[in-house]
């Protein structure tokens, strides 16, 4: 996270916050925790009483592109290819719901080699489209060995569930794990319980980091020659045609509460691959 005197940075994975963390480390009374904290992390900084509780948000195409991307070239220092293609049976990472057995038995089983490959060629779009086809697809989430392997609603895409990870609080982001609710209802009662105020978008995000510093007084550093992710970078608009078409409308079921919010737009119907 980054901690200023009156707001706080949470970091969701590949929304550009290697960026922000590399332009706040130039200023001495602003504190970067560890990359990808959660406010559980940091209950003693009181952060819910700061005046600008800010997120990160990216439209979930480039995310899920970006993240595939990224794991490729980093290999075991990404904590998704690390889940995917690891068993995970240690007990902290278990939850006693119906999904323990099912997950059990999946990492016990799961071809760690053939999940590897997916992450071989970084220009391979056939690795991608299966890549998320276990992110997306319900009947592969216990492969992912994570908290959201546990979730219990189908409808509930990955990157949704980072979103709400990152912006409420652990007790109330723990209702995935309960089947008590319909899935709309939930979603419904977590969007008001979201303690971000104000969210970075990663495709505007030099205006709004110099709309944040103006509103809140801080000097405005040079940025334009600080180190962006490389992924980030060589992002253009071509890259969506990685994508199949099953995929981008699976996309854009799984993640239609994001497209809304943030008022993305969907474009399967535009693109038929």
């Amino acid at each position: 996270m980054i901690i200023g005197k009156n707001f706080f940075i949470t970091e969701m994975p590949k929304t550009g916050t290697s960026f922000l963390r590399n332009y706040f480390k130039t200023y001495k009374n602003i504190i970067i925790t560890n990359h990808h904290d959660t406010i559980e992390h940091n209950k003693n900084a009181e952060l819910l009483k700061k005046k600008y509780r800010i997120g990160t948000i990216r439209s979930p195409y480039a995310w899920y592109f970006s993240f595939w991307k990224w794991s490729c070239l980093q290999k075991k220092q990404s904590p998704l290819y690390n889940d995917l293609t690891s068993r995970r049976i240690k007990i902290k990472r278990l939850k006693l719901n119906s999904k323990l057995f099912d997950y059990f038995f999946n990492q016990i089983t799961k071809n760690t080699n053939k999940l590897k490959s997916l992450f071989f060629d970084v220009n391979s779009k056939k690795n991608f489209n299966k890549f998320l086809q276990i992110l997306l697809n319900h009947k592969y989430r216990n492969y992912i060995s994570s908290d959201f392997s546990f979730t219990q609603y189908n409808e509930l895409g990955y990157m949704t569930h980072f979103f709400f990870y990152q912006n409420v609080l652990r007790k109330d982001y723990n209702i995935f794990f309960s089947s008590k609710q319909k899935f709309s209802k939930i979603i419904k009662d977590l969007d008001t319980k979201i303690f971000t105020n104000y969210h970075f978008k990663t495709e505007s995000l030099d205006k709004d980091l110099k709309l944040f510093l103006k509103r809140n007084k801080i000097k405005l550093k040079r940025f334009d020659n600080l180190d962006r992710n490389a992924t980030g970078k060589s992002l253009n608009n071509n890259y969506i045609n990685f994508f199949t078409s099953k995929n981008l409308k699976l996309i854009e079921k799984k993640e239609n509460y994001l497209f809304k919010k943030f008022k993305y737009k969907k474009i399967s119907k535009k693109n038929k691959n």
